[in-house]
């Protein structure tokens, strides 16, 4: 795994890069040079990436993770944790999509320069070490110890000192090592200094546990460059090929004279058979439609899409959707638990406090279809038997995943409604 991977697999999930400037179209093997440039000009990308990735997102993030401290630090770090005035929940959120898209990220945890000598001086100056999100792809150079942590890190950067007179940006490099930081431009260090933690303040994402690594739907980037090609290149056929063709019978085509009068009528000599048309040929363009929808359902199985029609599916194969989806948001949901964990260790490590800090994800998800449950619901009643408690649960399950965006409080409201009906029977 190569980390100028990630730049591709960046540009499919952005839309961005060569999707946007026509450059990830394949040019033909005897195209000119001029037909490809236009064929580039009018490429279209069609984003499948960002919405695969943030319906999963929603799963994820369903029931939100909590934070305890009984520190107000740290408190204040969880209201407020990339010193932007993102919660946690809104930082972590963002990061998670681009992390399962990418399938690697990383967090730097970062500490003000300069730090008032009080606590409630600190508290309101909001110096306490945050957050920074490291685009992945602008990774210069790194090692990895034995225990799978940073001995060292490096990613480019840029100063922006430009006033309203003088645009003033700088490219740098920023390095961070388990002692010291440094700020690199033109090879020579212009800034550096001592965090002394012991440890480096960068924190790796994996989906796989590893660094770098490719998750489950690293492979979408791929296919939606090959979807990318296929309608370029349907779009040519249908540009050079949906309009039928004029065709006029004569011996000597070179003495055939054709005119277009205002009303777009031909004259043609009396004894010639009347001008007709010919079709071309669909069945190329009906080839790459569906090659184009091929790709479109492998994209979709890859990101666990629920939303397809699914009428044509057995009934143990949406089960085994549902589990994968499931089984993928546990894993998921682990491996981010452990990132922020690590990451909040750093921040007590910058404070000099004791680390009280416990993050909980949630690890069951329980996404299910809920047509099928409710269906299923009514068979059991059908049987005749009085199953309150069953049927309790059962249709609590079918609230909680029909309305997954409703606040906690609501869905306390519906079950204890749930509860009322039932015992109303």
């Amino acid at each position: 795994m190569n980390i100028s991977d990630y730049s591709f697999y960046k540009d499919a999930y952005n839309g961005s890069g060569g999707f946007l400037d026509g450059s990830y179209i394949d040019k033909f093997p005897r195209e000119s040079d001029e037909k490809y440039t236009e064929r580039q000009k009018i490429a279209y990308y069609t984003n499948m990436f960002t919405s695969k990735v943030n319906r999963y997102n929603g799963y994820l993030f369903k029931t939100a993770p909590v934070r305890m401290s009984s520190n107000s630090l740290m408190r204040q770090i969880f209201d407020d944790v990339d010193n932007k005035g993102n919660s946690a929940n809104v930082f972590m959120s963002n990061f998670a999509k681009n992390s399962k898209a990418l399938g690697s990220n990383l967090i730097l945890i970062d500490m003000p320069k300069n730090i008032p000598t009080t606590l409630k001086e600190q508290i309101d100056a909001r110096a306490v070490p945050y957050f920074v999100e490291i685009a992945i792809d602008s990774v210069d150079k790194y090692k990895i110890d034995k225990f799978g942590n940073f001995d060292y890190i490096s990613f480019k950067d840029t100063i922006d000192n430009s006033t309203f007179e003088e645009d003033d940006v700088i490219d740098v490099i920023r390095y961070y090592d388990k002692t010291t930081w440094k700020v690199i431009a033109d090879d020579k260090v212009i800034e550096q200094g001592e965090h002394n933690l012991g440890v480096c303040p960068v924190v790796s994402f994996g989906e796989n546990g590893v660094f770098p690594d490719s998750g489950e739907f690293s492979q979408i980037a791929h296919l939606q460059k090959r979807h990318y090609n296929l309608k370029s290149e349907l779009d040519e056929i249908l540009r050079g090929q949906t309009f039928s063709l004029l065709t006029i019978n004569a011996d000597v085509p070179s003495d055939v004279e054709i005119k277009l009068s205002t009303d777009n009528a031909i004259a043609y000599g009396k004894d010639m058979k009347a001008p007709s048309f010919v079709s071309p040929d669909s069945s190329s363009a009906a080839i790459y439609q569906k090659e184009i929808e091929s790709v479109e359902n492998a994209i979709s199985k890859i990101a666990y899409d629920l939303t397809t029609n699914n009428s044509q599916e057995s009934g143990i194969a949406l089960d085994i959707k549902f589990q994968g989806l499931n089984g993928s948001l546990s894993n998921f949901a682990m491996r981010m638990q452990d990132l922020e964990s690590n990451a909040f260790d750093i921040v007590c490590k910058y404070l000099g406090i004791t680390n009280d800090v416990t993050v909980e994800y949630p690890k069951v998800f329980s996404i299910v279809d809920v047509e099928k449950e409710i269906s299923i619901l009514g068979e059991v009643k059908a049987l005749g038997y009085t199953l309150p408690k069953y049927e309790q649960l059962k249709l609590q399950q079918i609230v909680a995943n029909d309305l997954n965006s409703v606040n906690i409080e609501d869905v306390d409201v519906i079950n204890g409604e749930i509860e009322d009906a039932l015992k109303g029977e």
